[in-house]
């Protein structure tokens, strides 16, 4: 069995909901109050309050955001990411909605991306709230989560993400790609899309990436656009 079929095999094994993993419960009300904690205490709180409050008052406004944030060179947002997916799966299961990680590589990205999901909810205890929708999607009441890769794309008949699309390592991911085969997928009213990327990274890899495009214009004063520095710590948006 190949390597990648047997991640979709050991990935289904953790999905299933019905086996005794994740025993017990907790209200919502504590699982929000957990992810708020750990948000609080992170130093990127700034940039976790800009997006989750993007996305909660999407329907006030028809303008879509782009939010570009700079990554050192090695460093990781899986954590982060979980406690966002999390919350907005939580927020959302009501109301419905439609949310996106697109990563490059499957092995290496979108894999431990879903894996860590399922293990943040089985370890909230919430593992009789959610269930696997589909190879590559999680949903918790009304609410999905789907993810894609640049590497090997899903075939997927589902409505358009109209919450919020993640970009994870977007210095990797061509802006030719991007256009192609998520722009035309994605809500054009309210939507908030976020890129993780390093910045000037050697090559022609980056200079011809969704994240430098995006967070030159950004950079620019792009109304619609915020982007974070590593260089002030994550403690305000900048444009650099």
């Amino acid at each position: 069995m190949s390597p990648i079929a047997t991640a979709i095999s050991t990935l289904g094994s953790v999905l299933d909901f019905t086996g005794s993993v994740g025993s017990g419960s907790v209200s919502p009300l504590t699982i929000a109050s957990g992810l708020a904690e750990l948000a609080l205490s992170d130093d990127r709180n700034t940039t976790w309050t800009q997006i989750v409050e993007s996305v909660t008052n999407r329907s006030d406004s028809s303008e879509s955001k782009i939010i570009t944030v700079d990554l050192a060179k090695g460093e990781s947002v899986q954590n982060f990411s979980t406690r966002l997916r999390m919350l907005l799966l939580f927020m959302n299961r009501d109301i419905g909605s439609i949310s996106a990680t697109v990563s490059p590589s499957f092995k290496d990205d979108t894999y431990p991306a879903m894996l860590a999901l399922v293990k943040g909810f089985q370890s909230s205890g919430a593992s009789e709230d959610w269930r696997p929708d589909g190879p590559r999607s999680i949903r918790m009441g009304n609410a999905r989560h789907l993810f894609v890769s640049v590497d090997m794309p899903v075939v997927d008949r589902s409505q358009s993400p109209d919450t919020l699309v993640e970009i994870v390592a977007a210095h990797k991911i061509s802006s030719s790609w991007y256009d192609q085969h998520v722009s035309p997928r994605v809500s054009s009213h309210g939507l908030t899309t976020v890129m993780f990327g390093v910045p000037n990274s050697p090559g022609s890899e980056y200079a011809n990436s969704i994240f430098k495009r995006e967070r030159t214009k950004n950079a620019l004063g792009r109304s619609s656009g915020i982007h974070f520095s590593r260089q002030l710590n994550w403690s305000a948006p900048a444009a650099v």
